[in-house]
């Protein structure tokens, strides 16, 4: 037997390296099945048109891959729920990922393979095969960040706060977050959104801040990441076969949505930005049903007064993207429930994510009202692939490395 690593290099091809002396293959070639691999799977890219580094290299399994059964990864640790399937955490420069390398990786129709944990994930294969679900976004329903998440991570830009009940700002990653709505009679007391930042390596998208609680500096934690969690950051690597991603195929790493208000005179929540998404292969075969998508969740409605009284609710949570056409919707702001305020909303309602273009958060129409949560920004798809997979089931638009 001899050991092999596979290196990608971008606008380099695919090598084989034996005993330090490396000879070319074609990019294009399918796995060389007469060599038995030993070795570490070894990926690298370094591109200065846009800039994004990244280089890992990790043993494969001894055999095949497929993943039968929907199971979630904790890259913190290696491990899965439920038990069974493993990642091992090596190092991507001075950072690290957590890798499941095998021969072929493929997953099943109907399965959902997500992750969560500090550290990105990443699938190393000589051929993968995608007909279920990858999800490393993060989600309103658990609050639990996807993996890789920049809300782990203290290197978001604050923005500036929300004052008395303002909404949070949505969180920025490629592109930036909505504004956070004003409070009702209380100008300028919207959260204003954080930077956006350059996406030169693995890193998810950032989270959106809580509202203000109603005081006039708006609470002690607003600068926390305490509305909806940014979106994870995936690195498939496919080293010598297409990356086949079938009908039906989901690859998500969208921000959540702001939570709910559960509280009078609050400001909603703002939604997490979306995160990354590195495909690396020779080709990619993109279904024209699969589906792509890193976007921005929705901001939370604000919270109404007068909790006592009968026809009372609370804000809505905004809500995660579920597909590539728009981010996710702003929650509705909370009713008062009387004086024939019933049907009506004066708090204001959560701006939505990325794509869309309406990410602010609305103020609340009279004194004392919430202002919504903005909507998260854009997150980021990079595609080292002389494949062109820009269309209406992938968003944002992808941005090939060179």
């Amino acid at each position: 037997m001899r050991a092999v690593c596979v290196v990608l290099l971008i606008g380099c091809g695919f090598h084989s390296r034996t005993g330090g002396s490396a000879d070319p293959v074609d990019a294009a070639t399918p796995a060389i099945d007469s060599v038995i691999e030993t070795g570490p799977l070894c990926a690298s890219i370094a591109s200065l048109a846009p800039t994004f580094t990244a280089s890992a290299c990790a043993d494969l399994a001894p055999a095949p891959l497929t993943i039968s059964s929907t199971t979630s990864i904790d890259t913190d640790h290696g491990t899965s729920t439920p038990a069974g399937l493993t990642c091992t955490p090596v190092a991507n420069g001075l950072a690290q990922l957590c890798v499941i390398a095998a021969p072929s990786i493929t997953i099943a129709p109907g399965v959902v393979l997500s992750a969560h944990g500090s550290l990105p994930l990443a699938l190393f294969a000589r051929a993968i095969t995608i007909r279920g679900t990858v999800d490393i976004a993060s989600h309103v329903a658990d609050s639990t960040p996807g993996a890789g998440s920049y809300s782990y991570r203290g290197g978001c830009s604050a923005g500036t706060l929300p004052k008395g009940a303002g909404g949070g700002r949505g969180g920025s990653a490629s592109g930036f977050g909505g504004n956070g709505g004003d409070e009702g009679g209380n100008p300028a007391s919207g959260g204003i959104t954080g930077a956006s930042f350059g996406i030169t390596s693995l890193v998810g998208g950032c989270g959106g801040t809580r509202g203000g609680d109603g005081s006039s500096g708006g609470g002690p934690d607003g600068g926390a990441t305490t509305g909806g969690p940014g979106g994870g950051a995936i690195w498939i690597v496919s080293a010598s076969a297409q990356l086949v991603i079938e009908a039906g195929a989901r690859i998500n790493a969208s921000g959540a949505g702001g939570p709910g208000n559960a509280t009078e005179d609050h400001g909603g929540a703002g939604g997490g930005a979306g995160g990354l998404i590195v495909l690396q292969a020779p080709s990619i075969s993109l279904a024209p049903t699969a589906a792509i998508f890193a976007n921005g969740g929705g901001g939370a409605g604000g919270g109404a007064l007068n909790p006592g009284n009968p026809d009372f609710k609370l804000a809505d949570p905004g809500s995660d993207p579920t597909g590539p056409a728009q981010g996710g919707t702003g929650g509705t702001g909370g009713i008062d429930g009387s004086e024939g305020l019933a049907d009506a909303t004066p708090s204001g309602t959560g701006g939505t994510g990325a794509p869309s273009s309406a990410l602010a958060g609305q103020p609340g129409a009279t004194d004392g009202h919430g202002g919504g949560g903005g909507g998260g920004g854009a997150g980021a798809i990079r595609v080292a692939a002389p494949t062109d997979i820009t269309g209406p089931n992938v968003s944002p638009d992808p941005v090939k490395l060179h």
